[in-house]
């Protein structure tokens, strides 16, 4: 039964499907018509987490809502006409490969630029970034205050999910803290999730706010550049390769002469 689960994994990821997105999809099948919180329920999932994963599941029409007196119950599309679509979908993407390929070139030197409200940015991103392959790694630039705005902007039933897949997924997180974010962090973290995020694999270098004001958060996965700025409400993503390595240079540089932090998230007081 899991290698048959693990297949149907696979099979949606090829076309798309986040993990979140395959389970909740596979939890709707199970019920047929249900709210979106019973389908949250069903998949082990927070209900903010599913709501933006099944509005993006319902633009692509995989999900369909229905409105039954005062309530809004969500439908999946059956196995089969999924199957066809997918199928012509492939088959229209081939038609088109001499076309793609030959536009590949110029493509490949225009950034992709995509800006978000930060709230729809993060999920997206944080979703992108614990679908990654086990044992990648994620690399984060982050002062006090952005720490603190970034961790409002969720609710600690996301954040416990979040935490909890990046260690799942054995994700490194290589971190430049100022040291002021460390002093100050576990104020804005409930202590449930505090002990999940300490499971998680770190590398971190510090350095003074003073020396490094950047008041923000920048991370950097998969050629893509996330400048976030939660104070604002305001996320650029850019996806360009040349600009990624100039980026993820100055960061290493950067990194290398920080100072490397062995235990940092060993002072926190539990019970409090």
């Amino acid at each position: 039964m899991k290698n048959d689960m693990d297949n149907i994994n696979n099979i949606l990821k090829n076309f798309s499907f986040s993990q979140p997105e395959s389970d909740l999809y596979l939890a709707a099948l199970k019920l047929k018509k249900a709210t979106i919180s019973q389908i949250a329920q069903k998949a082990g999932m927070g209900r903010t987490v599913a709501y933006f994963h099944i509005k993006n599941l319902a633009e692509r029409n995989v999900l369909k809502q229905i409105k039954s007196g005062r309530k809004i119950l969500i439908s999946p599309v059956t196995p089969s006409e999924l199957a066809e679509r997918l199928q012509e979908s492939v088959g229209n993407f081939k038609s088109l490969v001499p076309q793609l390929e030959s536009l590949s070139t110029v493509e490949n030197e225009i950034p992709e630029i995509e800006i978000l409200e930060a709230g729809a940015a993060f999920e997206k991103i944080y979703d992108e970034v614990t679908n990654m392959p086990a044992g990648s790694t994620w690399k984060v630039m982050e002062d006090r205050r952005g720490a603190e705005a970034e961790l409002k902007l969720l609710d600690n039933k996301y954040w416990n999910v979040f935490f909890t897949r990046m260690t799942e997924r054995d994700i490194v997180t290589k971190a430049i803290f100022t040291k002021e974010l460390l002093s100050d962090i576990s104020k804005s973290i409930t202590p449930k999730n505090y002990s999940i995020l300490k499971k998680r694999k770190w590398n971190i270098h510090t350095i003074s706010e003073d020396t490094l004001p950047i008041k923000n958060l920048i991370t950097l996965y998969n050629n893509k550049l996330s400048f976030m700025f939660p104070e604002l409400s305001l996320t650029i993503t850019i996806k360009h390769p040349a600009l990624f390595y100039v980026i993820d240079t100055l960061f290493e540089t950067i990194f290398s002469f920080a100072e490397a932090v062995e235990n940092p998230w060993g002072h926190r007081n539990e019970a409090q």
